[in-house]
């Protein structure tokens, strides 16, 4: 490789060069200790190795060219792996990466020498070098802004990085036959530089999109089946509504029996109005538009009792039932869900309350939830995530954006101080009424 230098120096450049293009991926990656000292010290020491290495280099072999350039790619992994907190998979991803991006820098040089000067003995040093560092700058940041900028560990996967390896391992391979035994055939040049650039695109495709759309998959499968999840649990809650409701009404008509005999029989008998209260908490009059989601609401009251939360839910619309029932209460419960997890480990009492109001603005119903919280909230992708660990967990507020883009909304998320707010904004498509209904329940 005689990107910077020529002979002896060779590989020195190289290693520069790659490690220069490994840090356009690990720019996200938590930093260990002393890491200016740990990361200085590393680089210095395999510049160095890489100086003495230049000496085999001149012997005119392939093979031990190609060695070399293995031993350089290895000395700058383990650089990084003392440099960086990341893992050996993410650190391996990333340096292959570098290598990709530093190759297709190099045969974009060498490709522009060809079409501009014809490998011409007689180019400047000065014309070299400026070409060289426009050409260095121009792909990093191509790169960067295509691939690295929003690189994270959990953008890689383990067979994407074996298909990237075996491409970037070959292009140097092949290369390396080309550069060691020339043609001296124009065509011939510029076909082969035009075929390793796309080669390591590929290579730097593989790991990113094609494993990017590889896990949206994933994604759409595992949120299917949560779907099918809250389908069944929502059969099981309609079964046990009809049952409460029986039993609520039957509770009523006993208060009112017993109210009547106190009367006849001139009995004194306690108030009842704060278990009338009670009983009538248990089944609040909120009326949405869409029968699943007044089931869900009416159920997760008695699950909030259970855990000393207060739910206060308001709907100031019946326009749900435009939306999908099954999607619209997959969305709605995961939310409560997960307040009901933050709440859960608020201990001041006043304080361990959800609420959610639903209304409608134009052709459109503004879903508002909000919650106190203990603790920090951590992010991810701009999103808070679950801190539980079972499975079909940690989808969170990521499961909830996606079933809000099927419905084309929008999405936004806001921490005051120790209060946590979410809202949710779905179109209403083939708007049939509109209506303003205000029904409140509240569960005390």
């Amino acid at each position: 490789m005689d990107l910077l230098f020529n002979g002896q120096y060779d590989l020195l450049g190289y290693f520069v060069e790659i490690i220069l293009a490994e840090l356009l991926f690990l720019h996200q990656c938590e930093k260990r200790s002393h890491f200016l000292l740990t990361f200085g010290c590393s680089t210095f020491a395999g510049a160095v190795i890489s100086l003495l290495l230049g000496i085999p280099w001149g012997m005119n072999s392939t093979l031990i060219k190609f060695v070399l350039l293995l031993f350089v790619i290895l000395m700058s992994v383990v650089v990084m792996r003392i440099s960086f907190l990341g893992g050996p998979q993410f650190i391996i991803s990333s340096s292959i990466a570098g290598v990709a991006t530093q190759h297709i820098a190099y045969k974009t040089r060498n490709l522009l020498e060809v079409l501009l000067f014809h490998k011409s003995d007689s180019v400047r040093l000065v014309e070299f070098l400026i070409m060289e560092v426009a050409v260095i700058i121009v792909v990093f940041a191509l790169v960067y802004i295509l691939f690295a900028k929003n690189y994270k560990s959990a953008s890689t996967d383990f067979r994407s990085n074996i298909i990237s390896i075996v491409i970037v391992l070959t292009c140097i391979g092949v290369n390396r036959l080309v550069a060691d035994h020339p043609l001296d055939n124009y065509y011939y040049e510029t076909a082969t530089d035009i075929y390793a650039i796309i080669c390591c695109f590929f290579s730097l495709a593989a790991q990113f999109y094609i494993y990017k759309w590889y896990k949206e998959q994933t994604d759409a499968i595992i949120i299917k089946n949560l779907l099918a999840a809250s389908e069944k649990q929502y059969e099981q809650w309609k079964s046990m509504e009809e049952f409460t409701s029986i039993k609520i009404h039957d509770l009523k008509h006993l208060l009112d029996r017993i109210e009547r005999l106190s009367g006849e029989e001139n009995i004194s008998i306690p108030n009842l109005d704060s278990i009338r209260k009670t009983i009538d908490g248990f089944k609040p009059n909120v009326k949405t538009g869409n029968e699943v989601i007044d089931i869900l609401l009416r159920n997760m009251v008695v699950l909030c009792l259970q855990q000393d939360i207060r739910f206060n839910v308001v709907s100031f619309t019946d326009m749900l039932g435009n939306f999908d029932s099954m999607s619209l209460y997959f969305l709605i419960a995961n939310a409560i869900d997960n307040a009901r997890e933050a709440v859960e480990k608020v201990e001041e009492k006043d304080k361990r309350i959800i609420d959610i109001s639903i209304k409608q603005f134009g052709s459109s119903v503004v879903i508002h939830l909000w919650n106190y919280f203990d603790g920090t909230v951590k992010f991810k992708d701009n999103l808070p995530v679950s801190l539980k660990a079972q499975e079909g967990h940690g989808y969170g507020l990521k499961s909830i954006k996606t079933i809000v883009d099927t419905f084309e909304g929008a999405m936004s998320t806001e921490v005051d101080g120790d209060c946590f707010h979410l809202n949710i904004i779905l179109p209403i498509h083939n708007v049939k009424k509109e209506t303003k209904n205000d029904e409140t329940g509240i569960c005390p």
